[in-house]
This record gives structure tokens, C-alpha cells and sequence, in this order.
């Protein structure tokens, strides 16, 4: 990308208000918010994080994390968005660069989040680009979801781990060669474009991969990477 993507921390309320308004259109909701004013505020005053992507001055993405426990003290992400049309520049890894720095200068051993295994971008830029290990997979991780996204689907999720023991994070190449007895778990080429004309198809999808990863799980199985046929490269 020419233009230079710059990220910095978010914590004015003019500041949070521009990041939920970043989270509202990526989620959007007939009524109310995806993320409330309130809980914000008090969420990054006790040490939350909160940042921004800007190009020529202008917000066009924003990511939010907090402090968790469980496996550890780390931290985890929550929401991380960026504005249709700067999606596919760039702007999604920087701010999870930002991420992964602050959270290694803040002593968090490692980083998760959660994200659909059915979109295809997303797992290219997580697998591949930031080299996250996969934890495990979660039918319907968040229940029914009433935002324009995911309306009509169930929210399956995969569940991530990104160390931040490295001096700095390290891509994976994608896997040309599978070996014979990986197993390979294609997704299709766009999982929004299809649920958003044909449910039935989206949740043939959904079953079909939450089937495979299951199975796989259940063989002690661990994703390795992702394949140049844009599939999940599960190894026994």
C-alpha cells in the first residue's frame, strides 16, 4: 500500500466514540451499539487496550483488547475492524502488530482472539501472516448474533494463540505440498457474499467445516498452516 498506515492508542472519548462508530459499521445493529460508551471508558481507564489505524488523518480501523486468565495473564482481542473500503490494504495487520508490540512491552505472555472459520481473509491473515497457533474450535462460540454480519448463522469460532516470546512476530509460507495424511479443510471463497443470498448454502458450509475440524480435533490433529488451494492443513 502506498499510503502510510499509521496506529496509535485511543484515549480521548472523541477518540472512542470515532473507534465505536469504526466497530458499528463493521457490526452494524438495528438498535443501540456493539460495544457501549460507558464500558469503554471504563474498560481502557483500567488498562484495556484501544487503538487506531489512520491514513491521511482519517480512522479507518480500530482494534480493543483486555486483560484475561484463563491459560494465563494475557491478552485478549476482542474486536478488531477496519472500513470496507481499506479492507485488503494492510491495515488489519498493522494494528495487530501494534497489538502484539504493546502487548510484549507490557509483559502479557501471549495474545488470543477468535475468528470465523469460514472467512477466508481472515484466516490467511492470521494463519499465514501472523503465524498464530490455532487452540481449538467452538460451535457457536458467541450464540445467536444480531448484527447485519453474522444474522442468520451460527457463530463458530476458532480460538488463537499468539506468543509474544519472539523479538518479533514470524509469517508462515503457505503449504504448496500437503503431506498424505494431512487433512485439508477447504472454506469457500466468500462466506459473507453466500450467506447473504443463500442461508441454506452458508450453514451446508458451517456444518460441513465444524464437522471436519471436530473430528480432526478429536485425533489430537493441529493446524499447521494453510494450503496454496486455500485450505486449513491439519496434521495428525
Amino acid at each position: 500500500m502506498n499510503k502510510l498506515i499509521q496506529v496509535r492508542r485511543l484515549d480521548t472519548f472523541q477518540d472512542q466514540n470515532n473507534a465505536r462508530m469504526v466497530f458499528d459499521q463493521t457490526w452494524a445493529l438495528d438498535a443501540g451499539t456493539e460495544i457501549t460508551p460507558n464500558l469503554l471508558q471504563a474498560m481502557i481507564h483500567s488498562g484495556s487496550y484501544l487503538s487506531g489505524a489512520f491514513i491521511e488523518n482519517k480512522l479507518v480501523g480500530a482494534a480493543f483488547a483486555f486483560p484475561a486468565t484463563n491459560q494465563g495473564l494475557h491478552l485478549h482481542s476482542h474486536m478488531t475492524a477496519v472500513l470496507d473500503e481499506y479492507r485488503d490494504k494492510g491495515v488489519g495487520y498493522a494494528l495487530k502488530v501494534d497489538q502484539w508490540n504493546w502487548a510484549k512491552q507490557n509483559n502479557y505472555s501471549h495474545l488470543s482472539w477468535t475468528f470465523d472459520p469460514l472467512v477466508r481473509r481472515n484466516a490467511k491473515l492470521n494463519i499465514v501472516k501472523l503465524g498464530v497457533e490455532i487452540l481449538g474450535y467452538y460451535p457457536n462460540f458467541y450464540g445467536e448474533m444480531s448484527d447485519a454480519l453474522n444474522a442468520g448463522d451460527e457463530s463458530d469460532r476458532l480460538m488463537v494463540s499468539w506468543k509474544t516470546s519472539l523479538d518479533a512476530p514470524k509469517a508462515r509460507d503457505l503449504i504448496a505440498n500437503p503431506k498424505p495424511n494431512d487433512i485439508l479443510i477447504a472454506i469457500p471463497e466468500d462466506i459473507v457474499a453466500i450467506r447473504s443470498k443463500n442461508q441454506r448454502e452458508s450453514m451446508r458450509w458451517r456444518r460441513q467445516v465444524r464437522e471436519q475440524f471436530m473430528a480432526a480435533f478429536e485425533k489430537d490433529g493441529k493446524v499447521i498452516g494453510f494450503s496454496t488451494n486455500n485450505e486449513y492443513v491439519v496434521r495428525i
